[in-house]
């Protein structure tokens, strides 16, 4: 049973862990003046939400450090609590009040200025939206909460929430983030200069192997990816629904990891993997999209309908994961190329499709407010004259097709231009990408 004095001594043993941003990443987010309005100048609740281990935690560290200087605060005026720990396992909606009460008779904080509390993994704790969307009331807190699951973000939830709180997305590091991990600023003009296209040329060799987790950036430990992949799939999905067949989600897991960047159907998923029932299989991928492990992207059409019964195109959240889990499959460098193109954009906030049909085959189909802004294949090297002229066929028949002027084929490093059958061609490599808006 906790008690206020157990309370407390959590709060002081956490404490010393939130406090250490010695050597943290510093991520792009920080510097979104959107983000940094939501956190300043809102009532809203923030919630932080992505996969394990991409650095929520770290980035509620930054933000608390973000808040004190700028508002020159004292280290009473937060309470910050993790609850995964285990001594807090059988916490229930009620012991917020509680815990509350704790923190106030040990920090004694000042009422009349802004209290913030940052609440990591809350998704453990049940009913926790019903406390804290009364505790939202009080204008004395700002909420600040993550999360490991879309659970975090289920319609039950979001009803009891709305108009009370805005969404975050953190992902593993983007390769701009890797690069100012390594110690490098670049900007958009360095990618015009020889010495620095050779410096970020490396720089992608290495984040095209290794990923974009913090953790694995900071030791260059590629093992920890195994131990990712395994926890997210027993602590976010196994222990929490209770998964009977570990077996078979397990092997759906390794199915669709070696499957990245192909358009398969429930039919086709079930026949190649074997779990015959298709309410089980739909609900398997729905955990392990709400991990936020796997991403399933649409076809692109005019009809909503049409979206939703078409197959889906499978993406994995690092890039790093795939080449550790995908030892038994062959390497294949073009579906790991368009894996990260898909990230980028992703992480950019646009919104994402393929396009398939009798007419056209192209790899994205990229919108921003539903309107299309991109039609883009990918391709690892694309100086092979049949390998070219099969990308530019099904570039052309695409932009024909969606009457545009323009399109682009992203490569591994080859860049320049060209114009055929009146359209422009852009060949740019795919980690200018981090560089563009």
């Amino acid at each position: 049973m906790l008690s206020k004095n157990s309370l407390k001594e959590l709060i002081l043993s956490q404490e010393k862990y939130f406090l250490d941003v010695k050597g943290a990443y510093q991520r792009d987010i920080l510097e979104n003046m959107n983000f940094r309005d939501l956190i300043f100048k809102t009532q809203e609740i923030v919630i932080i939400s992505g996969i394990r281990r991409c650095g929520k935690s770290y980035l509620m560290r930054l933000i608390w450090n973000l808040i004190k200087n700028e508002k020159k605060l004292n280290g009473k005026q937060y309470l910050y609590i993790n609850f995964e720990d285990e001594r807090i396992i059988d916490f229930k909606k009620d012991d917020f009040n509680l815990l509350i009460e704790s923190y106030l008779e040990l920090k004694q904080p000042d009422l009349k200025s802004k209290i913030y509390l940052f609440f990591d993994e809350i998704q453990n704790v049940k009913n926790w939206e019903k406390f804290l969307n009364r505790l939202r009331e009080d204008s004395t807190y700002k909420i600040i909460i993550s999360g490991s699951n879309a659970t975090l973000l289920s319609p039950e939830i979001s009803s009891f929430l709305t108009g009370r709180s805005i969404t975050v997305n953190l992902y593993p590091f983007t390769f701009k983030e890797f690069i100012n991990a390594r110690g490098f600023k670049f900007e958009m003009q360095d990618s015009f200069d020889l010495n620095s296209k050779v410096q970020i040329a490396n720089l992608f060799s290495d984040y095209f192997d290794i990923g974009g987790f913090p953790e694995v950036i900071k030791t260059g430990y590629r093992p920890l990816l195994q131990e990712y992949f395994q926890n997210i799939i027993f602590r976010d999905i196994i222990m929490r629904f209770k998964i009977k067949h570990e077996f078979s989600l397990r092997e759906l897991a390794g199915f669709l990891v070696a499957n990245i960047g192909n358009n398969l159907s429930i039919k086709k998923i079930a026949n190649l993997v074997g779990i015959k029932n298709v309410t089980t299989l739909k609900n398997y991928l729905s955990y392990l999209k709400d991990s936020f492990l796997f991403y399933f992207i649409p076809k692109y059409s005019y009809s909503i309908s049409k979206q939703i019964y078409n197959p889906d195109k499978i993406y994995i959240a690092d890039i790093g994961i795939y080449n550790e889990i995908s030892f038994r499959f062959s390497e294949n460098k073009g579906k790991k190329l368009e894996n990260f193109v898909f990230l980028e954009f992703l992480k950019k906030d646009y919104q994402i499709y393929y396009g398939y049909d009798g007419l056209i085959d192209i790899d994205f189909i990229i919108c921003k407010n539903s309107k299309i802004v991109e039609l883009a294949q990918c391709c690892y090297e694309i100086e092979r004259p049949e390998t070219r002229e099969r990308e530019i066929k099904s570039l052309i028949k695409a932009l024909t097709f969606y009457k545009m002027k323009e399109g682009s084929i992203y490569t591994f490093d080859f860049e320049g231009e060209e114009r055929v059958e009146g359209m422009l061609i852009k060949y740019i490599p795919a980690w200018k990408l981090a560089f563009e808006k």
